[in-house]
């Protein structure tokens, strides 16, 4: 597969042309540009599969030149080369379409080539599916599954009653059932030229939801078709698992009105399915299921602002605590006002990705291997809100770790460094100096103060404001003392001083720390 280089750098063109050995592994060098003006043109002339770009370039930067191959629906792959105050242009970039980024300040060959293998066989995949759906797309056009399916679709779309459609499905004694079949949000599943033992009519209503029409003389059990339909979804063939898929039933349509707001129906038990509303509730008789015009009508538009403010200031303060409380607080309060459930799902992945871009921002490192990880998450079928809530309360948590990480002082080999943590740790609650530090070592203070910040990252002076810190939180946890009672305590003989102190480090006056945590 040919790879084309896209930087405005001729540095950076050329270490990338140097640094790995393209033929060893499968590639082939197919050019460079400077500029998304002049990959533009050469991918224009064809051949490129993949394509690697800087994001800041002149005259058009890579965005753009993601944006033109979505809009042309070019298959070539994209990686995206970023520095590291560029996520909020990668994660545009990542929603145009790109398949990965890599940092340059740390970008290794081995790195670089194994997302290029990831995203070769990404295409390889996308290249065998279309080819795959234009073989079939003219069988589609001929089975008289699709055919029904696509009439009555039509009469949804167009508001409009199909007369012959109605006799053909309802006889005198007969019934219908229908199947929906729900795919999560992150997954891609073609389901063109599936074969559907005993389905009268398929219906693809959009690119994650397929509904299935029965003849109910014709096949076997409800139970029967369930156990049917979750064997073929989570077959070796579609890479799904039993978490990637979702199904709903509405049984004994007999009526034609019925069946022209069966998607209402079905989608009025995903919502309450999905916000607990009836927790086993997955097959329903359709004259059972009363559905409004407007299936979320009672949604005022409200989501939970305040609680996303607050767990904002917890990210920025580094409190772990208030990150757990105040992320379970953002999906309790999501059930609380039953947005669309497309709403629910952008709300959380939407906040998950900003509060770790300001984190990275702050300079919390190793959040690569996190942002894979909620990228990854997408595929799984989080169709309770309750365990989608779980799920985002543990990422909020794991990213409060690493970004806490940044804060720790690491532990030094070094005695007279670890001699000045213990006296800080012991004596902390009193009026002392870095110069009684530095008596207590029997070092000088500017050579104490030198050694110090090099071994730990922190000037002795942050060391004892931090251990002051955290011990004023427990205290404000554990007591019901006032303010400037707490201050003294921990060593602050200014009470202004030590809340100003907090806040900045905290993200948050004391007192709303005490408030917010209890």
């Amino acid at each position: 597969m040919k790879v084309l280089v896209v930087d405005d750098e001729p540095i950076i063109r050329q270490v990338l042309k140097t640094m790995i050995r393209w033929e060893e592994h499968g590639f082939e060098w197919g050019g460079e540009a400077c500029d998304g003006n002049e990959a533009w043109e050469r991918l224009e002339d064809g051949g490129i599969d993949l394509v690697v770009t800087d994001i800041l370039m002149p005259r058009m930067d890579g965005l753009e030149l993601v944006r033109r191959m979505k809009q042309t629906e070019s298959d070539a792959a994209v990686i995206v080369l970023s520095c590291l105050d560029d996520f909020k242009y990668v994660k545009e970039a990542m929603k145009l379409g790109a398949h990965d980024y890599i940092l340059k300040p740390t970008m290794e060959p081995e790195q670089l080539i194994t997302i290029l293998n990831e995203a070769k066989l990404d295409l390889q995949k996308l290249r065998e599916q279309k080819q795959k759906q234009l073989m079939l797309t003219q069988q589609l056009l001929q089975s008289n599954q699709a055919q029904w399916g696509l009439r009555l679709k039509k009469a949804w779309v167009s508001s409009q009653r199909d007369e012959e459609l109605e006799e053909e499905l309802f006889t005198v004694d007969g019934e219908l059932s229908s199947w929906m079949i729900y795919l999560a949000p992150g997954v891609r599943l073609s389901f063109i030229g599936w074969n559907w033992p005993d389905v009268w009519a398929y219906v693809l209503v959009n690119e994650h939801q397929v509904l299935l029409i029965y003849k109910d003389q014709l096949a076997a059990t409800h139970q029967e078709r369930q156990a049917q339909l979750q064997q073929s979804l989570a077959g070796s063939d579609t890479g799904l698992t039993e978490h990637g898929f979702w199904l709903s039933a509405v049984i004994r349509i007999n009526k034609p009105e019925q069946l022209y707001r069966i998607v209402h129906m079905h989608d009025e038990l995903r919502k309450r399915y999905f916000y607990g509303v009836q927790t086993e509730l997955f097959i329903q008789q359709a004259s059972e299921l009363v559905v409004s015009d407007k299936l979320h009508s009672a949604w005022k538009g409200e989501l939970p602002q305040d609680e996303k403010q607050n767990l904002l200031r917890a990210i920025a303060g580094h409190n772990e605590d208030a990150v757990v409380y105040w992320s379970e607080q953002i999906w309790k309060q999501l059930g609380s006002l039953q947005p669309p459930i497309t709403q629910a799902f952008s709300f959380l992945y939407e906040l998950l990705s900003f509060v770790a871009a300001l984190a990275r921002q702050e300079g919390t490192s190793n959040l690569d291997d996190f942002d894979r990880k909620v990228t990854a998450a997408q595929t799984q079928a989080h169709f309770r809100l309750e365990a989608l809530g779980m799920w985002f309360t543990e990422a909020c948590r794991e990213l409060a770790i690493l970004q806490s990480g940044t804060a720790v002082v690491p532990t030094s080999r070094n005695l007279f460094v670890r001699k000045a943590q213990m006296y800080m740790k012991h004596n902390y609650h009193l009026s002392i100096s870095t110069t009684d530090i530095a008596q207590n070592v029997k070092l000088s203070r500017s050579y104490l103060s030198d050694l110090y910040s090099k071994e730990t990252g922190e000037s002795l002076i942050e060391s004892l404001v931090r251990i002051r810190l955290e011990a004023a939180k427990q205290l404000l946890l554990a007591n019901n003392k006032k303010v400037y009672e707490v201050a003294e305590a921990v060593g602050f003989t200014d009470a202004k001083v030590f809340a100003k102190t907090f806040k900045k480090a905290v993200g948050c006056t004391p007192k709303e720390y005490e408030e917010q945590n209890k």
